[in-house]
This record gives C-alpha cells, structure tokens and sequence, in this order.
C-alpha cells in the first residue's frame, strides 16, 4: 500500500482522528486515563497547541496545531506516549494503534467550533452519557464555566462563536 503524504504538516489548526485496531478491544475508564495522560505528556513535550480533544472507547478526536516538529512529529509522539501506557495496564505487547490516523485542516472559524461540537457531543451520540459534561475524557470542561478539563487547553486565538467571521 502506498504511503500517504502529508502536503500540509506545519501551521494549520487540524482536525485529527486516530483509531484503535479492529482486534483491540475498547479502552475502560483507566485506559482512557492513561490515554490522557499520554495526550498531556505529548503537549507538553511536543509544544503543540491544543484546541480540543474527546477520548472514547474506540477513537480519539483531537484539535491542535502542531509543534515545530509538524503534525506527523506530534501524532507519532502520541501514538508512541499512549500506547506504552496501555501496554503496561494490559500487560500485552499488541500494536493498538491503526498504523495512520486521519486529518482535515480547519479552515474557517465556523469549522473549527462545529468540529469542537461535534467532539463534545460524540460520547453522547453513541449513547455513553445524556450530555457532554458527564463525559470526563473531553475538553468540554474548558468551555463552562468553574470547570477544567483535565488536559489544558490552548487559546488559538480564534474568534467565539458570537464574533464576526472575517
């Protein structure tokens, strides 16, 4: 199979999607944990932005923008960051990972809050929870009020929702 390339690496804000094998079993609730942990120990390491992020089961959304290394960079730090966490709870050696994950560069401001919504609300959709901020595993925390997510997130600049598109 031929191995995609990545035209856009460097500053964009991506939407990134990133799958578990089909023969890994879904993460539990210490799985995803650790998952978070991975994520938190990536930014910091990788000095990417991040805008927002779900973790389910099966999945991770992420929106970021990379660090000076690139999106590649950044993605294969998380895979490698999460999946020697899971290994360890495990106690397995089984790749977890899909060997690529799937990007789309957000272009406008009213993409980047529709895919922020559309991660918030994807624990929701697949019938996990009643409404995003009883699922722990997301930034949703990052935009109510007296409450935090457990990953920080980065302010990209962009306008709110109710600011003018330019």
């Amino acid at each position: 199979m031929p191995r995609i390339r990545r035209i856009e690496n460097f500053d964009r804000i991506f939407f990134v999607t990133r799958n578990v094998r089909p023969d890994v079993r879904p993460f539990n609730q210490e799985e995803r944990d650790s998952i978070l942990r991975a994520l938190s120990l990536t930014r910091e390491r990788q000095s990417m932005s991040l805008a927002g992020y779900v973790v389910m089961p099966d999945h991770v959304h992420l929106i970021m923008f990379p660090g000076a290394k690139g999106l590649a960079a950044d993605m294969k730090s998380f895979k490698r960051a999460s999946q020697l966490e899971i290994r360890q709870i495990r106690q397995s050696a089984i790749p977890l990972w899909q060997p690529r994950y799937f990007d789309h560069i957000i272009r406008r401001v009213r993409d980047f809050w529709e895919k922020l919504e559309y991660i918030h609300n994807n624990p929701v959709a697949a019938g996990f929870v009643a409404v995003p901020s009883e699922w722990r595993w997301s930034s949703y925390g990052a935009f109510r009020k007296g409450s935090s997510p457990i990953v920080p997130v980065d302010n990209l600049g962009l306008p709110t929702r109710g600011e003018a598109l330019l």
